[in-house]
């Protein structure tokens, strides 16, 4: 429970940094109440986002910015001084990309602390972090701005795709400071979500998040492994992790094998939490496991389709699905771009389609097709990478009488076994049964 000895602020909350999640944490606030200043560098990004249009592909996002942009609680600026000016809270959003060797890249973070130093803070009730970084970054920046500023470390919990929904439904909220005074005033405009709300030191708060997501690695790729061993025992791995999952100490979240985890997030935080720990000469073997794992998965999936075609060189691949997840048009660290190169480079043509991904620099030997059918025409296999809901309402009639082979490589495990191999197609999914067969009642009794 939030101490009542506090009371939110009705001042402006500026949030530097317009990404995804600055983006989805402005909307989300906006929807609380708030009055928003957004702040970015990218003169054309803050264009667009007054007149209401985003980058971002997420159901609801632009129909919910231009209703609080219409309603004036939402305006952008590139215009830092006019940004900061009498905000009660200013959320730094900046992107931390990784570096060559795994640690996370702060330099944009740390340019935003400097040029804030040099602003009138005297309105401000606290600097949030909302950036992912290595744990201490939040106390040296406290350090830096000194009596000038409280600082607050909250991480975020916001999926691409759902990032709005997330914000607004949270399974928590964590504050991390030194001063109770900052952490009620930035808790209590969360509040109203209901959602369990955690006061905690700044250190905490950030390990909070790696943890977190080191988890989630960690189990996409618990079952992954244990799809592989199904792949080999004859196993369905689909039945054995759902009876896993119904163990309430584990939970079926994120037990569904695939290609691996990929994307701008997760396993770039990961690298960057090992070389903490690698820093501080404290061994975080599960973490290099779990990458060398992950690392290894995308080339199963390769493999996989060698099996199936025979022989990759020469061959025509029809891939559907290039973003990272479902539900949004990034691309960034996907392992299903990683996929197609493998492909390419072993000799085989790609032919890949994403119903978000319109443009994306290809290695010579794949190219885009206008539409998932299209992208079969001619094809010797069939290979899923992302798990689009789309794809799933293809007839599998339509795949067969468009493929040239019989082979569909499911690397996703979202289609139906039953039904692609009543099409005569031959189905190979991550450790399902490879004839299609059930193997058991499909419900729990």
């Amino acid at each position: 429970m939030i101490p009542r000895n506090a009371e939110a602020s009705n001042k402006p909350v500026c949030i530097i940094g317009t990404g995804y999640v600055g983006l989805a944490s402005a909307i989300g606030l906006a929807e609380l109440g708030c009055t928003i200043v957004g702040y970015d560098v990218n003169a054309e990004r803050v264009e667009a986002l007054g007149a209401g249009v985003s980058s971002y592909r997420e159901g609801p996002l632009d129909a919910l910015l231009r209703k609080h942009v219409r309603r004036r609680r939402m305006r952008f600026t590139s215009d830092h001084a006019d940004a900061v000016r009498g905000a009660g809270l200013i959320l730094i959003s900046v992107g931390t990309p990784a570096l060559e060797d795994g640690s996370a890249d702060v330099r944009d973070l740390w340019r935003c602390v400097h040029a804030l130093a040099e602003r009138d803070l005297s309105a401000c009730d606290a600097i949030v972090i909302r950036s992912t970084v290595p744990p201490g970054t939040s106390d040296e920046i406290a350090a830096v701005l000194g009596r000038r500023a409280r600082v607050v470390y909250a991480p975020e919990f916001l999926r691409e795709g759902s990032a709005v929904a997330d914000f607004l439904a949270p399974d928590r909220t964590v504050v991390g400071a030194d001063d109770i005074e900052a952490s009620i005033v930035y808790a209590r405009l969360f509040e109203p979500l209901g959602a369990p709300v955690m006061l905690t030191t700044r250190r905490n708060a950030e390990l909070i998040k790696a943890a977190s997501n080191a988890f989630l690695a960690i189990k996409i790729t618990f079952a992954n492994e244990v799809a592989n061993l199904c792949d080999a025992l004859g196993a369905d791995s689909d039945e054995v992790l759902r009876g896993v999952g119904y163990d309430k100490r584990i939970g079926g979240d994120f037990l569904v094998p695939g290609i691996g985890f990929g994307g701008p997030y997760v396993e770039k935080d990961l690298r960057s939490l090992r070389r903490v720990a690698d820093g501080r000469n404290v061994p975080f073997y599960l973490a290099q496991a779990t990458l060398n794992a992950n690392d290894h998965q995308p080339r199963r999936i390769v493999e996989l389709v060698s099996q199936e075609v025979g022989q990759v060189r020469g061959s025509t691949i029809a891939v559907w699905g290039l973003a990272f997840k479902a539900g949004t048009d990034d691309v960034r660290d996907s392992l299903a771009v990683r996929i197609v190169r493998d492909l390419v480079a072993r000799g085989a043509s790609v032919v890949a389609f994403d119903p978000a991904v319109r443009a994306i620099p290809l290695p010579e030997g794949a190219t885009l097709a206008t539409s998932a059918v299209a992208a079969l025409q001619g094809a010797d296999a069939l290979l899923v990478l992302t798990e689009w809901p789309e794809f799933t309402r293809i007839s599998p009639s339509t795949i067969a009488h468009s493929l040239s082979g019989l082979t569909v490589v499911d690397g996703r495990n979202v289609l139906d076994p039953q039904r692609i191999a009543a099409a005569g197609l031959r189905y190979r999914g991550v450790g399902r049964a490879v004839d299609g067969e059930p193997q058991s009642l499909p419900v729990a009794i």
